[in-house]
């Protein structure tokens, strides 16, 4: 490309300020090597090695992001090509920046490898002042001047910082639903509206005028399997996907608008029943479950 068209095409120079500007505007024969810890950068050295690997790596994006896509040998010679020390040259002589350089010998300004060091450390010192998204859109327009620069890697536009995606869906596991939680250890203060049982009449015809006055849905689910000496009962719930099963015993367990709500066991249906009423009303009185 000529000189001229080149110029024409140059994308603007992005400022740099302060002590960066200083030490990079000073050539480093006349700077300490030593690594100053008070500044941001350390060193010129430091700053043009960061230089150097953000340069190299955004050449390659910009033409890794070209339609249509160019393959991985293409992209390796098109980015040697375009850091060739011609072109470093000629973007320091266009851009002015060797005019600027305080140096006691200006000639060594026109070695490769000075022009090199100037170039990276200001692209270095553009890095640390103004970010990535900034010095890819200079050098996206330095390597191809006529389209826009891609967005930096882990950007989403220009100049616009990648959106936080959502947060993921709740994961829902096929697993049991819990047990219903104990009896409390201390018996709660009786309801003024719900008496605990009298002695002659039993809890589950209790529990069960009780459920009839609240409009609660009662439903059992036994089930016996096996030879009569040996049984072994199986309780499906209502919503559950697993099921309970009691050998050598006989085991209701009561479900309460589609709730377990009381397990019991013993020698026969009715014993077995008598207690799951006697714990779902015990929750009932804790709770006051059913009351409107």
């Amino acid at each position: 490309m000529a000189m001229n068209n080149l110029k024409h095409s140059l994308p603007p120079l992005p400022p740099i300020q302060g002590e960066l500007m200083l030490d990079v505007y000073t050539h480093r024969s006349m700077l300490s090597n030593d690594i100053d810890e008070n500044t941001v950068h350390g060193n010129t050295e430091r700053l043009a090695e960061l230089g150097s690997s953000v340069l190299s790596m955004l050449v390659v994006y910009t033409l890794y992001s070209e339609k249509p896509m160019l393959p991985a040998h293409d992209l390796k010679m098109r980015q040697a090509d375009m850091l060739s020390d011609k072109n470093i040259g000629d973007w320091l002589s266009l851009y002015g920046l060797k005019a600027k350089i305080r140096c006691t010998d200006r000639s060594v300004l026109d070695k490769p490898e000075e022009a090199r060091f100037l170039f990276n450390s200001y692209v270095g010192a553009v890095y640390t002042q103004k970010g990535l998204q900034e010095v890819m859109n200079w050098i996206g327009r330095l390597v191809n001047p006529s389209s826009e620069p891609p967005a930096a890697p882990g950007e989403s536009s220009n100049n616009q910082p990648a959106a936080t995606p959502p947060p993921p869906p709740p994961t829902y596991y096929s697993q049991p639903l819990p047990l219903p939680p104990p009896p409390p250890s201390t018996a709660p203060p009786p309801m003024p509206s719900m008496p605990p049982p009298a002695p002659s009449q039993g809890v589950l015809a209790i529990f069960n005028q009780t459920c009839m006055q609240r409009g609660l849905t009662v439903e059992w689910k036994p089930e016996m399997t096996g030879p009569p000496h040996n049984p072994r009962w199986e309780v499906k719930c209502i919503g559950e996907l697993s099921a309970l099963f009691y050998v050598l015993s006989y085991l209701s367990k009561l479900e309460v608008s589609g709730q377990h709500r009381g397990t019991g066991a013993g020698r026969n249906q009715k014993q077995a029943k008598e207690q799951a009423a006697t714990e779902a009303y015990q929750y009932m009185q804790a709770t006051g479950w059913g009351r409107k």
